[in-house]
């Protein structure tokens, strides 16, 4: 199994996971978040990964997201859940059940915290992969795990039957360029391609497969872009690359870790522009803490006013 046994390609949203304020889990509220980015136009939906707060739920309320974003999608666009573990068994847990759940694929990335060695990664990452029937994408996003994967563990882990695909999450763009030139043939590769890097590797034929962003915080024109980009539309193509740019530095700031952005935790920044356009975000769960500031609100209301995103009072 490869890339050519698929045709995943676009934008693919990770969702957010909306809790009460009272901290529990609001299944009805990510059916409808679900339903909202499959409206705005994204070619796939990721459940549970690092947007999705993963690490503050127990493994029985990550199944039932599983199951629900499974049911909610109805099959309009492929859905991939992340079965992040540090402990092997659980991930391959997580990995049956979502082969059982109907999704189309598990992500797998490196153990959390473990900082495993080459040899004990590959390893866990093989008994993960040979879970499941499902096709199998890497996760490469040290910001958060600690474990930073190397253009030459990619390609030996892309050799494992049944992964086919990688969301390359470091934030050199070289690197991403190098890990396309190093395993694009047989692999999917998603990046930071809604960017004019990526507009320009698109239009010359230098590979890339989409971005997997968190949230659709611009909404369909996430989507629209690809859209364009493929039809050589670069004009417009870049001029939403512009806008995504421009307003992810407004809402992350010049000294964000990939992880905390200006106004707080990555997960409560994109929660405040959803709920800020009537849409159901909700809320994070502790330790993280929902923007509650006045100011901070109001400044993320006038930048999606000022890139034409609604706001509601």
């Amino acid at each position: 199994m490869n890339r050519h046994d698929i045709d995943w390609r676009g934008y693919f949203a990770a969702l957010p996971t909306p809790f009460t304020a009272q901290g529990d889990l609001d299944l009805d509220a990510f059916s409808a978040t679900v339903r909202l980015f499959v409206t705005q136009g994204a070619h796939g939906l990721l459940v549970n990964g690092s947007t999705g707060e993963w690490a503050a739920q127990s493994t029985e309320e990550r199944k039932r997201l599983a199951e629900t974003a499974v049911s909610a999608a109805a099959g309009q666009v492929p859905v991939i859940i992340a079965v992040t573990h540090a402990q092997p068994a659980d991930a391959v847990e997580l990995a049956r059940h979502a082969e059982a759940s109907g999704a189309d694929a598990i992500m797998v990335p490196p153990p959390p915290a473990v900082r495993p060695t080459p040899t004990e990664l590959h390893a866990y990452i093989t008994e993960v992969a040979a879970s499941t029937g499902l096709p199998c994408w890497l996760y490469n996003f040290p910001q958060e795990n600690g474990t930073r994967l190397t253009v030459a563990q990619i390609s030996e882990l892309v050799q494992l039957p049944n992964v086919v695909a990688i969301k390359q999450s470091v934030a050199d763009d070289s690197e991403l360029q190098a890990t396309i030139e190093a395993v694009g043939d047989t692999t999917l590769v998603f990046g930071n391609m809604l960017s004019r890097h990526g507009l320009a590797a698109i239009a010359g034929g230098h590979g890339g497969d989409g971005h997997f962003g968190s949230g659709m915080p611009l909404g369909s024109r996430m989507p629209r872009f690809f859209d364009l980009a493929w039809k050589g539309d670069l004009e417009e193509a870049g001029r939403i690359a512009d806008d995504f740019a421009a307003f992810m530095d407004r809402l992350k700031g010049q000294d964000h870790d990939g992880y905390n952005w200006r106004y707080g935790g990555m997960q409560a920044s994109l929660k405040a522009v959803m709920n800020l356009q009537g849409q159901p975000g909700g809320y994070p769960r502790r330790p993280k803490l929902p923007i509650s500031d006045p100011d901070a609100l109001q400044e993320i209301a006038r930048a999606l006013t000022q890139f034409g995103l609604p706001v509601v009072d």
